[in-house]
């Protein structure tokens, strides 16, 4: 719907603020809206509560479902990352391979993460994301533990893609489900929450390496082996707690570890209500594997692509800075250990958080996705820059500096254009592709962005810093494009509806073949 409707007050002032000549607009949308929501059976049209109400049933969800999945991500990212730390235990002397090599592992596994992508978000609307979500989170955490017992070249590039076929569909799966408890001008602020954890588990993930990788030796493993045995197993555990504590929506939230539920009744109402005067769409409970219609209407969409390419373009430096920086810390000489350089890019992961949250949490205060994206790659591509002139002779501890910043603005924008592409599309098979696409396109271009960073061009990689600034200062045209372009449609349809009465809202509704974002009366946000 056109404007989000946060209680029966609010619909009340929509229906005075609608640019039409006649009231019968104003009750068409009132009907259209109570239609709809009765698909929900928990659906109340008329319900009204209070802002302390609607608070209290958030705070319920951020702490008792968003908490755990940050808990799980957690060790999704422990699992992802943990291959940087793995480098600095003499992992490819170990196993008799070269800096290519590991590339190609990355490339590996990202082919299998895209490739089983929209595959596993088709299916999860099927078995439901509090079954399939878990599920993966068992397999990989299995896949990241056989690592344990890596021998050569192949074997380790047969765990690499194992591990990418079972985390493909995790990310936009949990996108998925948190849309099913929070509004759309909710969600950057929890993605963002969401991706902390990153930033979270990656530094962490530098004191548990530090202390994990000097059991090398220990029943004559490495310390790497130890270090994804450890991680692998806990990742199992966590998976299957979740079995029982994930509950498959704000009105199934008894049973298992949940015990007596997480709402009342009348919370069970709130909640839904208000996600359904929010985005109509929502009120549909039927099952079963995405439409060939929606998928198809995804993958064409060109309200869609543009997000897309901010993914591809804005995230190409990710996977050089997280998997190099601590060999690139390590290659300094900074005139420590080995193994410290492990430590030493936490503050890098402090920043990132910072930044990250305080964009998203204004992001949503505001309502505005675009010129939040633009202004935080701008940060992000001055930091490319400085690591890109920075000269041969310059000091090591000014190249420190200027790596840690850099990795301070490389996630800041992710969460805002996540909940921005989760908020403009709809119906909900829909809403699964259109971020399956998106999590694919952040991924596929590891494949590029870990080739940009060569052998030869070691210690500095400075060829490959100039392409990474010249992809960020890309994504910011991307931004500004996609604003003026959503603004532009959003005219366009209010243009075309402006003077149209209850009658022709009817034959609009009985006539179109228009569904979710695709429909007149659906604007969206920029």
């Amino acid at each position: 719907m056109s404007k989000l409707l946060d209680s029966k007050d609010d619909l009340e002032r929509r229906r005075h603020s609608q640019d039409t000549s006649t009231l019968d607009g104003a009750d068409s949308l009132d009907e259209r809206l109570r239609l709809q929501g009765e698909k929900n059976p928990y659906y109340v049209h008329d319900l009204s509560w209070t802002e302390a109400e609607e608070k209290e049933i958030v705070r319920t969800f951020d702490f008792k479902i968003l908490a755990w999945i940050g808990v799980m991500f957690f060790f999704m990212q422990l699992d992802r990352g943990n291959m940087a730390n793995a480098l600095t235990d003499n992992f490819m002397e170990d196993l008799n391979i070269d800096l290519n090599t590991v590339t190609l592992g990355s490339t590996i596994f990202t082919s299998f993460f895209c490739v089983f992508e929209i595959p596993s978000n088709m299916v999860i609307r099927r078995a439901g994301p509090q079954r399939w979500i878990p599920f993966l989170m068992v397999c990989w955490g299995l896949a990241t533990a056989c690592q344990f017992f890596l021998k050569d070249r192949v074997t380790f590039l047969i765990c690499r893609a194992l591990v990418g076929m079972f985390e493909a569909g995790y990310i936009p799966g949990i996108a998925i489900y948190l849309t099913s408890y929070y509004k759309r001008h909710e969600m950057a602020t929890r993605l963002s929450i969401f991706w902390c954890t990153l930033a979270v588990a990656n530094a962490v993930a530098g004191v548990l390496s530090f202390g994990i990788l000097h059991m090398r030796g220990v029943a004559g493993k490495a310390g790497w082996s130890w270090l994804f045995l450890f991680e692998g197993l806990v990742t199992v555990l966590i998976g299957l707690l979740s079995f029982f504590i994930l509950p498959e929506g704000p009105t199934t939230t008894r049973g298992g570890f949940r015990f007596n539920g997480y709402l009342t009744d009348r919370q069970e109402q709130i909640a839904i209500t208000r996600l359904i005067r929010d985005d109509p769409t929502k009120a549909e409970t039927t099952k079963g594997v995405v439409p060939l219609k929606q998928l198809v209407s995804a993958l064409t969409s060109p309200k869609i692509w543009p997000n897309v390419l901010i993914g591809f373009f804005g995230l190409l430096p990710f996977s050089p800075l997280t998997i190099l920086s601590p060999l690139i810390i390590k290659n300094l000489n900074l005139g420590v250990a080995p193994l410290v350089s492990n430590l030493l890019v936490i503050p890098g992961y402090v920043i990132s958080l910072s930044i990250m949250t305080f964009v998203s949490w204004s992001s949503d205060k505001h309502n505005e996705r675009a010129l939040h994206g633009a202004v935080a790659s701008t940060y992000y591509a001055i930091c490319l820059l400085v690591l890109a002139v920075l000269p041969e002779d310059a000091s090591k501890f000014s190249l420190y500096f200027a790596l840690i910043f850099a990795m301070g603005g490389q996630t800041c924008w992710h969460p805002v254009n996540a909940a921005w592409i989760a908020g403009n599309t709809a119906p909900v098979g829909k809403r699964s592709i259109a971020l399956a696409m998106y999590i694919i396109s952040v991924n596929a271009c590891d494949m590029v962005s870990v080739n940009l960073f060569r052998d030869k061009d070691a210690p500095r990689f400075i060829t490959g810093f100039w392409i990474l600034f010249g992809a960020i200062v890309f994504t910011i045209v991307l931004f500004i494009f996609q604003r003026y372009h959503l603004k532009y449609i959003n005219a366009k349809r209010e243009e075309k509806t402006r003077h149209w009465t209850a009658a022709d809202w009817k034959q609009y509704d009985e006539t179109t073949k228009d569904e979710g974002d695709d429909r007149l009366d659906f604007r969206y946000l920029y």
